[in-house]
C-alpha cells in the first residue's frame, strides 16, 4: 500500500470479481469499503465482523440520490475515498431485434448509469485533494463485439469514452482513471453458463485483480486514461 492509498471502494464486492479485487487491497493493508445490494443495512457503512479494515454499505448504484448519499456516508464515517474500483455490472446476450425493454434498461443501469453516477460523485473530491485512483471494468467485446453482444458492448463502450474524457479532465493532477477490458472472466457463474468451453483460455480473477491493483499505485508516472485489453490464452 502506498502512503496515500488508504480507503478503497469496491463495487460489486460480493461478486466473484469484486470479492477477489477487495481481497487484493485488503492484503495490501488498505481499508476496503465493499458496495453491493442485499446487505440489509440502512445505507450507512458498517464494519465486517471478522476484519477490522473491511466495511460494507448497500448502495443502489443506478439511483442518483442513493449514490450521492452513499459516497457522502463513506467519506464521513470511513474516510476520504482514495480509490474506486467499479466491478458492478451485468451481461445479457440478445440479438438486437429480440432485445426487450427490460434488457436495455438493465444493461444501461448496470453498466453505464452506475459507473457514470459513481464517477460523478467521487472525482470532485479527488480533484480537491489532488489524489485519487479510479478503475472501471469495461469489456474486450467493445473492440470487436460479436453477434448478440451489441447492447452489452454499447453500454461498456460508453465506459471507454468516460475514461478518456475524465482522464483529460484530471491530467494535471495526481488523479487517474483507467479501464480494463477483459475477455471472458473465469467465474463460477460463467463456468456454469458455458460448461463445455475451454476455461483455460479465460481471464483469471486473481490476475485481473493484480492488474487493477497495479493501476492504483504511484510508482513512477501513474498511468492515466488507458484502455487495457486483458486476455488469457487464445
Amino acid at each position: 500500500m502506498t502512503e496515500k492509498l488508504q480507503t478503497v471502494v469496491v463495487t460489486g464486492a460480493k461478486g466473484a470479481l469484486g470479492s477477489t479485487v477487495a481481497e487484493r487491497f485488503l492484503q495490501a493493508g488498505c481499508t476496503v469499503v465493499g458496495v453491493d445490494l442485499g446487505l440489509g443495512n440502512d445505507g450507512k457503512p458498517f464494519a465486517d465482523t471478522e476484519r477490522d479494515n473491511l466495511h460494507w454499505i448497500e448502495i443502489n448504484l443506478s439511483e442518483a440520490q442513493a449514490v450521492r448519499d452513499g459516497v457522502a456516508a463513506i467519506a464521513d464515517e470511513v474516510g476520504p475515498i482514495d480509490a474506486v474500483v467499479n466491478c458492478a455490472g451485468g451481461f445479457r446476450w440478445t440479438l438486437i431485434g429480440d432485445a426487450k425493454d427490460e434488457d436495455i434498461d438493465f444493461l444501461i443501469d448496470a453498466n453505464l448509469r452506475s459507473a457514470l453516477l459513481l464517477v460523478r460523485e467521487v472525482v470532485p473530491g479527488m480533484k480537491e485533494r489532488d489524489y485519487g485512483r479510479v478503475v472501471l471494468i469495461s469489456s474486450k467485446s467493445t473492440l470487436n463485439p460479436g453477434t448478440g453482444e451489441g447492447p452489452y458492448a454499447a453500454t461498456k463502450a460508453a465506459l471507454n469514452a468516460l475514461t478518456k474524457s475524465v482522464a483529460a479532465e484530471v491530467a494535471e493532477l495526481d488523479v487517474t482513471i483507467n479501464a480494463v477490458l477483459p475477455s471472458i472472466i473465469d467465474t463460477p457463474a460463467n463456468r456454469e453458463e458455458m460448461p463445455d468451453a475451454d476455461h483455460d483460455k479465460w481471464v483469471k480473477r486473481e490476475q485481473l485483480a493484480e492488474l487493477i491493483y497495479s493501476l492504483t499505485q504511484s510508482v513512477g508516472e501513474p498511468i492515466n486514461g488507458a484502455l487495457i485489453p486483458v486476455s488469457a490464452r487464445t
